[in-house]
């Protein structure tokens, strides 16, 4: 895949090869190209874009999960979540022991609630056929997020997150090495690839370091592309 820029002669390369960073100095085109981005509007947009796969042109309309604000990552996504509830289902209904200790277990739970219920005054029951995914989400499953981790060790869990959900779009996160070491940006790009995901990094400030598993596209303050 493909990003290419209105006015930029050259294209982004787009892939869970390496991390691709867009890298523009002037704030306000940076500006208007998240914004663009952000809108999935393509030709439309404030700065107008496309995205291709080989010879064809793709829409870019439910392609990007965006990251603003690396201390508030969307665990409770639902494109991310719902797939991780699913999975577990799949492997719940594919295990005949452990579906069938959950089953019993789940049986009490009922039973123990339900004579709870008689001492209200109307009939109380629950749905007849018990269901993984509605046990799930009853039980509020989600990753374990503490707020004592870092931010790092937060990014990796995030990372890891979106491949059990087998995140397959773009993971666009905006002006994330402001927030980390050299070193932990490394070691970000590591994870990013193992995962095989689609991550694109847009960034601000001028960041002069190589990085193993970086493919970086430049626009100057001048607008020059590099």
């Amino acid at each position: 895949m493909k990003l290419i820029l209105s006015g930029f002669p050259e294209a982004l390369d787009l892939g869970s090869d390496a991390v691709s960073v867009l890298e523009i100095h002037n704030r306000t085109l940076f500006s208007r190209v998240c914004q663009s981005l952000f809108s999935e509007l393509d030709d439309e947009a404030l700065e107008p874009y496309a995205f291709w796969d080989d010879d064809e042109r793709r829409s870019s309309r439910n392609q990007f999960l965006f990251v603003f604000n690396p201390f508030a990552l969307p665990w409770s996504e639902r494109v991310l979540i719902g797939e991780v509830l699913e999975r577990v289902e799949g492997m719940f209904l594919s295990e005949d022991d452990v579906r069938q200790e959950i089953e019993t277990a789940g049986r009490t739970l009922s039973e123990r609630v339900a004579a709870l219920g008689l001492r209200l005054q109307s009939d109380y029951t629950f749905d007849i056929q018990w269901e993984m995914r509605k046990y799930l989400k009853a039980f509020d499953f989600s990753v374990d997020v503490d707020s004592s981790d870092t931010l790092f060790d937060n990014l990796i869990k995030f990372l890891k997150f979106a491949s059990d959900a087998s995140f397959k779009k773009q993971l666009v996160f905006v002006n994330l090495k402001n927030f980390l070491e050299t070193e932990e940006v490394q070691e970000f790009y590591r994870q990013a690839i193992f995962s095989e995901l689609n991550v694109l990094l847009l960034e601000n400030v001028p960041d002069g370091a190589n990085f193993e598993f970086e493919r970086k596209m430049c626009i100057d303050k001048d607008f020059l592309q590099s």
